[in-house]
C-alpha cells in the first residue's frame, strides 16, 4: 500500500506500486467499517452517513480513466469501498479528485482493457468483487464500439456470472433502444456505438435470466455534462426510453456507486432505467442537438408528458425504490434502420 508521503509525491497510481492484495484476486478485506453512501454534493446532504454500514466492499470499475468511470472511482473510494480502477494502460491519476491519502489508498489501478484481456485475465480481476461498474466505451485509442460496448461488456458479464459477482452495473445511454430518435441517429454515426450498446444490453438481459447469485442494473444517462453534481433530489428516473434530459457525470456516478454499495437490498435488481435532472426532462423526440453535444444553457427548463414511470426521491435509495425489473431475457432493441 502506498504511504502518505508516497501519495503526496506520486498522484499517478500504477500497477508497479505494492498492491493491497495478492495477485490472485481483488483487494484483501480490511477491518474498516464501510459507510453506505456515495459522495455528498454541495447541493444535497443525502449522501452523508445514515448510520448504515456494510461489510468490506470491493468495486471494480472498467473504463476508470473515462470521464464517468473516473468519477465512479472517486465516489467509491470516498464512500469507503476498495476500488479497483481498470484502465487500458494500468495507471490511474488521482490529480483533481480532491481525495485525501486515505481515500487514495483505497484505489488500486489495474490493467483492464476489456477489448484485449482474455477470459482468465478478466476473471482474475473480478474475483472477490462485491460489484462491478462497466463504464468503458469505445474511443479512438481504446477499441471499436463492437469490441468494447458489445463484446467487451459480454466478456465482463460472463466472468461476473462465473465468479458469482453479486452485481454488475452498466453505464449505457438514453435513447439507445430508439433507432429513429434524433439522439440515436446522431450518436450512432460514431462507429455504430448505439447499436453496439443496445446489442450489448440485450445480451446481458439474456445472460442473467434465473441467475440466483448475481444481478445486473443498466443505467441510461441523458445528455452528459461536466457540471457539479446536484444530488439525488434533483434527479428523475424513468423506464421505457421515452424521456431524456441533461445530467452531470458526477450524478451518474452517484447513482452507479449507490447501486454498487447497496447490493443486499436488491434495489433496481435486473432493471434498466433512464436518468436525468428532473427540471430538464423532455420527450425523447424533442431532445435537440444541444443535448447530444452537451452544450447546455443552465437556465433551460425541460417540458414533457408523463410516462407514468417517473421516479423521484430525496436520497439515492428513495430514488431507486420503485424501479421495476426488466422482463427476463426480453430484448429492448427498437425497430428502425441502424448502422
Amino acid at each position: 500500500m502506498a504511504t502518505t508521503s508516497a501519495v503526496a509525491c506520486t498522484p499517478l497510481l500504477s500497477t508497479s506500486r505494492v498492491p493491497r492484495h495478492s495477485r490472485r484476486g481483488v483487494c484483501a478485506k480490511s477491518q474498516r467499517t464501510r459507510v453506505v453512501a456515495p459522495r455528498a454534493t454541495a447541493s444535497s446532504d443525502e449522501t452523508e452517513s445514515s448510520g448504515k454500514t456494510t461489510p468490506d466492499t470491493t468495486i471494480v470499475v472498467f473504463g476508470a480513466n473515462g470521464k464517468t468511470g473516473r468519477r465512479c472511482v472517486e465516489q467509491g473510494a470516498l464512500a469507503g469501498a476498495n476500488v479497483v480502477a481498470c484502465t487500458r494502460a494500468g495507471d490511474f491519476n488521482t490529480n483533481g479528485l480532491g481525495l485525501d491519502s486515505d481515500a487514495v489508498n483505497m484505489i488500486e489501478p489495474r490493467k483492464g482493457d476489456v477489448s484485449k484481456l482474455s477470459s482468465d485475465e478478466l476473471s482474475e480481476i473480478v474475483t472477490g468483487a462485491t460489484s462491478v461498474i462497466f463504464a468503458a466505451s469505445a474511443s479512438p485509442n481504446g477499441g471499436t464500439p463492437e469490441e468494447v460496448d458489445k463484446n467487451g461488456l459480454i466478456a465482463v458479464a460472463t466472468v461476473c456470472i462465473q465468479k458469482k459477482v453479486p452485481r454488475l452495473v452498466i453505464v449505457s445511454s438514453g435513447s439507445v433502444s430508439k433507432p429513429l430518435s434524433p439522439v440515436y441517429i446522431f450518436l450512432n454515426f460514431f462507429g455504430g456505438v448505439m447499436r453496439s450498446k443496445i446489442e450489448g444490453e440485450d445480451a446481458i438481459r439474456r445472460m442473467y435470466v434465473e441467475r440466483e447469485f448475481s444481478d445486473y442494473v443498466i443505467v441510461r444517462p441523458g445528455g452528459l455534462t461536466e457540471d457539479p453534481g446536484r444530488g439525488a433530489s434533483a434527479m428523475e428516473l424513468n423506464q421505457g426510453d421515452l424521456k431524456s434530459g441533461r445530467v452531470s457525470r458526477e450524478d451518474v456516478a452517484g447513482v452507479c456507486v449507490a447501486l454498487a454499495m447497496n447490493v443486499e437490498n436488491k434495489l433496481a435488481s435486473n432493471a434498466t432505467f433512464e436518468c436525468y435532472w428532473s427540471d430538464t426532462a423532455n420527450d425523447l423526440s424533442d431532445v435537440g442537438v444541444s443535448n447530444m453535444l452537451g452544450a447546455f444553457n443552465a437556465d433551460d427548463k425541460g417540458t414533457s408528458k408523463s410516462t407514468g414511470k417517473e421516479q423521484r426521491g430525496e436520497t439515492w435509495e428513495e430514488l431507486l425504490q420503485g424501479v421495476e425489473a426488466d422482463k427476463p431475457g426480453e430484448a429492448q432493441q427498437g425497430w428502425g434502420p441502424s448502422l
